[in-house]
């Protein structure tokens, strides 16, 4: 582990500054204010220089401001031990002139540099005192402040500026003893904005708790690098803020203000100019507009951690986690629609109304009247061409607008790739959007010849075509392809990784056959889009974990992860994979659980999960989308399996199968067909699963189909090395059964008899499991009650609960299901 020494390197970086410093004080004896954000080294620099002005035989004296003293007359020159006691000659003296003549004296007649570290917090009376003696002697004063004071500034003001990447990643690896990677420095560079002691109260933290490891000999993120632990620091950066400043900082966090016209509604100008003043906000120039940016970046992550720790206190207390954040997530979707319309009512721009067009379109399901506000948007924006990858997105809305009331995807297409002709190179944006919008739906690409990236393109082009690419390499089964396109998208300088491409990344892990990692990455990206109250992120994460569990056969896992995000409404484009995705998860593990009445309702929900045209008579007249058919169809087999029919089942996954690979969707046909050869192997079915994965690259599949392989072959001396693949793909209850299968004079067959797709894991009581094997022997209700001393009423009512769940049709069902119960 690291020497997590106090540090002692802020001063990396600052060898000029000090430098600047030292010349004014002692060689022109001028009087210099250090001004620098708290943490940003201005006490290592008041050390630096008494430690200097010692070595020149210079007399030293030090004073330090006390927040809780500030209030209190001479109290920093006190503590100091200045003016503290009095001669009796001098008794009737006031204290102020007491402390005056006792640091006079304490200066003397030769060269003296008086040290005022933290001069804010210094009481007006100490730094009257000090003025004086300055006036007096030939004292030299430094003064370290956090702000500039223009009515006590000292002739010379040097500022401490943030230190760059080169400069913060030297101080950083000293302080850890080793290099950080670049994808880790690059985050602590963003979070800190620069601020030296940041960085390292930063890394320090994430050190301690595991944030960032060290692999091969550098320092590597396996989390995100905030920390509650940081709340202190965070907490005295913010000291000085009034309560109306601090409130307004937190609606410009949470809400996402990107610049001063889109504050204007939402926060007072006066906050404004206070929060500048502070130095926690800074407004930069950039073309037409003054951006606002957080200083550090890192308080952006705090008022979302806070408003996350005030979710869950609130969910303790009440024990309804899930409304609770469901409310704070569509406040938040309010708070970012009203920030967007705010800049878009005093800049009519290609970025605003984009930005204004994205919060609307995330409201389309909670707001009534967000449909009709984003269709006039997109009407009024639609020439804009200052921003051409605004203007491309904006196209890209417009057609997911269009799906979402019901048009069909060639249409939408279309009209995408002319709005883009007149956008040069960024009309390749539309090229992308047309395949991701096609995945999305589960349907096969319109037109084009499929996405393919171009190293000469602009970054915010290149980012779109690789999320497409990314995309397509899943659906067609090419894991190892898809995380190479999601690696050189995080490698884009300055193109921001979508959440969707973040949540994919966990499908291209879990195909690999890196369960493990999959689990950890969706589980990060879940939690990440929880704090920060974005629900689409947290829609796509926790489809990715749920289905990591169930393929586990952690149905209780797949519940929790699911839970949250089934909460939060429907996603704009109803029908989408992200809600199939949900849906369909959400309805497997409720039939593994017994609760097939929840499944049912699942099934018809999605079944009925059509947007209708703005022209039909009716919502029916809009079709599903091919997503929603696929799953409808997977909840079906799933059902038919937990009534008690698994080769029906299996003959339902199996045309699935053929007609998901008909349609391209190669890694979902290769899942269903594997799945129902588990139940009904045959020599066809096994060929068909090799040729499909012979177009794929799925060490998850291909580990599946060795342990069909396996469990038939009469040689058992490949077990453990399947056994193992099947392990570290998240198959545990496979490879399980293989190293069972495998134990001498074991008989028994690795038949899925508990876990899997195929089980029905029924809650029954004993008096339950007792009267249905009654009825399996054809004994009528009367026979039962004169059997068991029961009445007749209360047979009746335990046949009935019973039939519920396990969604029995009659008494031979119910037959069948006492089979399963004996097995």
């Amino acid at each position: 582990m690291t020497d997590l020494r106090p540090a002692a390197a802020p001063l990396a970086g600052r060898e000029r500054t000090l430098a600047l410093v030292r010349e004014l004080l002692f060689s022109g004896g001028a009087d210099v204010d250090v001004v620098g954000a708290p943490l940003s080294g201005r006490s290592s620099v008041a050390d630096a220089v008494a430690a200097s002005a010692a070595d020149a035989h210079r007399t030293v004296l030090r004073v330090g401001g006390v927040r809780g003293l500030r209030a209190t007359p001479l109290a920093a020159l006190h503590a100091a031990g200045f003016g503290v006691s009095a001669a009796p000659e001098r008794r009737g003296a006031s204290p102020l002139q007491l402390a005056i003549d006792a640091l006079t004296g304490a200066v003397g007649a030769g060269p003296a540099t008086i040290v005022a570290d933290d001069a804010d917090l210094l009481d007006d009376a100490s730094l009257g005192a000090i003025d004086a003696v300055r006036r007096v002697t030939a004292a030299s004063v430094l003064r370290t402040r956090s702000r500039l004071d223009p009515d006590a500034s000292a002739p010379y003001v040097v500022e401490l500026a943030p230190l760059d990447y080169e400069e913060l990643r030297s101080v950083v690896t000293e302080r850890l003893g080793s290099p950080v990677d670049a994808t880790a420095m690059s985050r602590v560079f963003a979070l800190t904005g620069g601020n030296v002691g940041l960085a390292l109260a930063l890394t320090d933290v994430a050190v301690l708790e595991g944030r960032l490891v060290l692999r091969a000999g550098a320092w590597c993120a396996a989390k995100a690098l905030w920390s509650p632990a940081l709340r202190g620091v965070v907490a005295a950066r913010l000291a000085d803020l009034t309560p109306s400043e601090r409130a307004a900082l937190a609606t410009i966090a949470s809400a996402g203000v990107g610049d001063v016209s889109s504050a204007r509604g939402l926060v007072e100008p006066a906050a404004i100019d206070g929060l500048r003043a502070a130095g926690v906000l800074r407004v930069l120039p950039h073309g037409d507009r003054r951006i606002i940016v957080l200083d550090p970046p890192l308080l952006a992550e705090s008022f979302r951690e806070e408003a996350g720790r005030r979710h869950e206190e609130a969910a303790a207390s009440t024990r309804v986690p899930d409304p609770v954040f469901a409310q704070l997530v569509h406040a938040a979707a309010e708070a970012r629609h009203e920030a967007a319309g705010a800049r878009w009512k005093h800049e009519r721009s290609g970025g605003a109304a984009l930005a204004l067009a994205q919060a609307l379109l995330a409201r389309l399901g909670t707001d009534p009247g967000a449909a009709d506000e984003l269709d006039d948007l997109l009407a009024v924006s639609a020439g804009l061409r200052d921003d051409p990858v605004a203007a491309a997105e904006l196209a890209v809305l417009h057609a997911r607008r269009s799906l979402a009331a019901g048009g069909g995807l060639a249409e939408a297409v279309a009209a995408l790739r002319d709005r883009g002709t007149e956008l040069g190179p960024h009309a390749r944006i539309a090229d992308a959007a047309a395949v991701l919008l096609a995945v999305e739906l589960g349907a096969a690409p319109v037109g084009g010849d499929g996405p393919r990236d171009d190293p000469d393109l602009p970054h915010p082009v290149r980012a779109r075509l690789l999320e497409a690419c990314q995309a397509q390499a899943l659906r067609s089964g090419r894991f190892v392809d898809a995380a190479g396109h999601f690696h050189e998208l995080r490698r884009l300088p300055g193109a921001p990784v979508p959440a969707s491409a973040e949540a994919a990344h966990a499908y291209a892990l879990l195909g690999a056959g890196r369960h493990a990692e999959a689990v950890a990455w969706a589980a990060r990206g879940a939690a990440a889009a929880h704090d920060r109250l974005d629900a689409g992120a947290l829609r796509a994460h926790s489809v990715a974990l749920g289905l990591c569990h169930l393929l586990a056969d952690d149905d209780a896992a797949a519940a929790e992860a699911l839970a949250t995000a089934s909460t939060l409404g429907s996603p704009a484009i109803p029908g989408a994979a992200v809600q199939v995705g949900l849906g369909v998860l959400g309805a497997v593990a409720a039939v593994r659980r017994g609760d097939t009445a929840r499944a049912e309702r699942i099934r018809d929900e999605l079944a009925a999960a059509r947007a209708a045209r703005p022209d039909a008579a009716a919502p029916s007249a809009a079709e599903p989308t091919p997503a929603a058919r696929w799953g409808v169809r997977w909840i079906d087999a799933q059902l038919t399996a937990g009534r008690g029919r698994p080769d029906e089942a299996a003959g339902m996954l199996r045309e699935l199968a053929t007609d998901l690979t008909a349609s391209g969707e190669l890694a979902l046909a290769a899942l269903a067909l594997l799945t129902a050869l588990e139940q009904a192997p045959d020599a066809e079915g096994v060929d068909e699963a090799h040729r499909l994965l012979a177009r794929q690259q799925s060490e998850l599949h291909d580990a599946h189909l060795a342990f069909l392989l396996a469990r038939a072959a009469p040689d058992r001396a490949q077990l453990p090395a399947v056994a193992a693949r099947l392990a570290a793909s998240g198959r545990t209850r496979h490879a399980v059964a293989l190293d069972t299968s495998g134990r001498p004079g074991t008989t028994e067959s690795p038949a899925t008899t508990e876990g899997g797709f195929f089980s029905t894991p029924i809650a029954l009581t004993e008096r339950e499991r007792e009267i249905v094997r009654l009825v399996a022997g054809g004994l009528s209700n009367p026979q039962i009650a004169a059997r068991l001393v029961l009445s007749v009423r209360t047979v009746e009512s335990h046949v009935s609960r019973v039939m519920r769940k396990t969604s029995a049709g009659s008494r031979g069902e119910l037959a069948a299901v006492a089979g399963r119960l004996a097995s």
